[in-house]
């Protein structure tokens, strides 16, 4: 739906749900606490969690940051098997396509929120931003610690040295790669690339392309595979061509570190990156030079007469079901929901209440115009059943299409049957 603009388990006793005293005993709580690795978003949380304890004395939150190559496993292998945190920290895909249908999320305490229904939760935030904590049937179960559109970053001194116009971007995906050749003669060698992180950055970014080529994993009602139809068979194609067969960079040299997963573009070495608002923010702390060079600007489309396509995504705070401390949780959850102009100005995490757009920090927020245009174009990514596996599926297609030059249609049929099997 298009969005309207304007682990194995750790096995630490503290870390599992029931550490600490249950909500009705109104005693002490120990509240756990998990999220990946962003430094920024680990900072402020730290802030936010001494502020928090510090107002109310009988509560403790132990946080703890997984790595990101191994955070999905981690956490749902965790509470799959009944323990885990009492709060989460998780994106769309994850949520919709496994934790959601598993049952694993207890649904939202409108009463936390200072609000008597969820639906008066619902109507503090844009329309449709929320539906990636959605189950089926509609019920919501957490709320956007950030929200990211799609957007494109050109490095503007590349574009100098080879003559190309920075403001004049590439609005088409040809225009990439006829721009990316200019660059390459121009000695930037890496003129533009994916990111080969996890099957989780993998999945984003192919479906990022298939949303704008009339692609799709699955079936409208996620029961039958369609990586053999041929606006998902355009997708891959593009990939290659974009990765591989054009010759402008090569995918073995692009970073595969995912705590810094633009380190290319930010140190200077990429000139054109699918890029997110969190993005730009984490380079201007790690390379603030290349920073001064760097423009945002709308994500190309598959032709110039293309209507535009966008992806959207969303991490969500959720609680996990089988935790003891529910109500607690989830008025600590709206006490990190409450510092929307911080997650801004700290960490360049949107959340997605109406009117976002026009706070003091948003204004001051570069590119604010390209990140709003983009949600206004964007749509949530497709889910279905077992979709970590799914996501496996995904990247090994790519793998054996960029890496090993596997012909799509063969790559894609092989990966169409072994969704088949994943769903069915």
């Amino acid at each position: 739906m298009a969005i309207a603009a304007t682990l194995a388990v750790v096995a630490a006793g503290s870390a599992a749900c029931g550490g600490g005293s249950d909500d009705a005993a109104g005693g002490n709580v120990t509240i756990t606490f998990w999220t990946h690795t962003h430094p920024p978003m680990i900072d402020l949380n730290k802030k936010l969690i001494a502020e928090y304890e510090s107002k109310n004395p009988n509560v403790k939150i132990e946080y703890q940051t997984i790595p990101n190559t191994e955070f999905n496993t981690k956490m749902l292998t965790s509470l799959s098997t009944g323990a885990g945190p009492d709060i989460i920290n998780m994106d769309d895909n994850a949520l919709r396509g496994e934790y959601l249908p598993k049952r694993l999320l207890a649904e939202i305490d409108p009463k936390a929120f200072g609000k008597s229904s969820v639906g008066e939760v619902e109507a503090d935030y844009v329309p449709g931003t929320l539906d990636g904590a959605k189950d089926a049937e509609g019920k919501l179960f957490g709320v956007p610690s950030e929200f990211n559109g799609t957007a494109f970053a050109i490095n503007t001194a590349h574009f100098k040295d080879a003559g190309l116009d920075p403001a004049q971007p590439p609005k088409t995906w040809q225009q990439v790669v006829d721009y990316g050749k200019k660059l390459n003669a121009a000695g930037h060698k890496q003129a533009f690339n994916f990111l080969y992180l996890h099957s989780g950055w993998y999945s984003q970014n192919f479906q990022t392309l298939a949303n704008q080529t009339g692609g799709s994993i699955v079936s409208a009602d996620g029961k039958t595979a369609n990586l053999e139809s041929e606006g998902t068979k355009e997708a891959l194609r593009l990939w290659v061509e974009l990765a591989r067969t054009s010759g402008i960079s090569d995918p073995k040299s692009s970073s595969r570190d995912a705590t810094a997963p633009f380190q290319d573009l930010a140190s200077g070495t990429q000139s054109m990156a699918i890029v997110y608002p969190w993005s730009m923010d984490q380079i201007k702390e790690s390379n603030p030079d290349t920073y001064k060079n760097l423009a945002v600007v709308p994500l190309p489309q598959p032709t110039a007469t293309s209507t535009p396509v966008n992806r959207v995504y969303g991490y969500f705070w959720a609680v996990n079901n089988a935790s003891k401390q529910k109500a607690e949780a989830w008025k600590f959850i709206s006490y990190l929901a409450s510092q929307k102009e911080r997650w801004l100005t700290d960490v360049s995490f949107v959340q997605p209440v109406k009117g976002w757009e026009t706070s003091a920090p948003a204004k001051a927020m570069p590119f604010i115009d390209v990140i709003a245009q983009s949600y206004g174009t964007g749509k949530y990514d497709q889910v279905g059943p077992h979709w970590a596996e799914v996501q496996d599926t995904i990247r090994d297609a790519v793998d054996a299409a960029v890496f090993d030059g596997k012909p799509v249609d063969e790559a894609l049929r092989e990966a169409n049957e072994a969704v088949q099997r994943s769903i069915g």
